[in-house]
């Protein structure tokens, strides 16, 4: 019986702490808390009304997650990401998203495929820069999901968190979502087709024009730092 409520109590734990790193992503997407800037365990606690111990335990997942960092005599803060941290992230997500794209054409189901067509379609409609930028991400992870390569959707989740430091700065331009739809589509109908270069190339090609895009507004941003 004390097992039994011990297991309860980890799995209670383990949603209260996921929910916590949920949500201090959302904020870092949202600017609440930004790149080199202090957050403070406190103000998390009082936000999630939760005790220090899974605030902190939150907080060290993001940290093993490149997310923050723990400065000496400043506490923990936001990482704040160079334009060629920025650039090895996006050059490494775009080979796993391309392999993920590959294995996936081999698994896909009729039913996956709507999925993926449903969540594409909540992108283009969503007009909220940060439910936008989840749905992108949704998009992207359900593909690796599909590849059955649980490594993949473990990596790209990482990535997808480092990313989650500059979309506060730096958002998707309303212009470039509809060119995203298509590029989504592109990668769905090759995925539909079960044919894995279609697939990897329409992948590949998707993460090139995304990077070119992200490097041109980075480069804008840090002009004004």
């Amino acid at each position: 019986m004390e097992k039994a409520q011990a297991d309860i109590q980890k799995r209670i734990e383990r949603v209260t702490v996921q929910q916590i790193v949920d949500g201090v992503l959302d904020m870092i997407r949202k600017g609440v808390f930004c790149p080199g800037k202090p957050i403070r365990e406190v103000e998390l606690c009082r936000r999630f009304n939760v005790s220090r111990t899974p605030v902190r335990e939150a907080l060290r997942l993001l940290q093993n997650n490149g997310v923050v960092e723990y400065i000496p005599r400043c506490g923990v803060q936001v990482v704040d990401l160079s334009e060629q941290d920025l650039i090895y992230i996006t050059d490494t997500r775009t080979a796993l998203e391309v392999l993920g794209a590959r294995e996936a054409a081999l698994r896909i189901t009729p039913e996956q495929v709507e999925d993926l067509r449903k969540i594409n379609r909540s992108f283009l409609e969503q007009k909220e820069t940060g439910f936008r930028g989840s749905l992108d991400n949704d998009f992207h992870i359900a593909i690796a999901r599909i590849s059955g390569n649980p490594c993949l959707v473990e990596y790209i989740q990482n990535l997808l968190m480092r990313q989650a430091l500059i979309a506060a700065a730096i958002p998707m331009q309303p212009q470039r979502v509809p060119y995203a739809y298509e590029e989504h589509e592109a990668i769905i109908r090759g995925l539909e087709l079960r044919d894995p270069e279609l697939a990897a190339k329409q992948a590949d090609i998707h993460f090139h024009m995304s990077q070119k895009s992200l490097q041109n507004k980075l480069q804008k941003y840090l002009e004004t730092k």
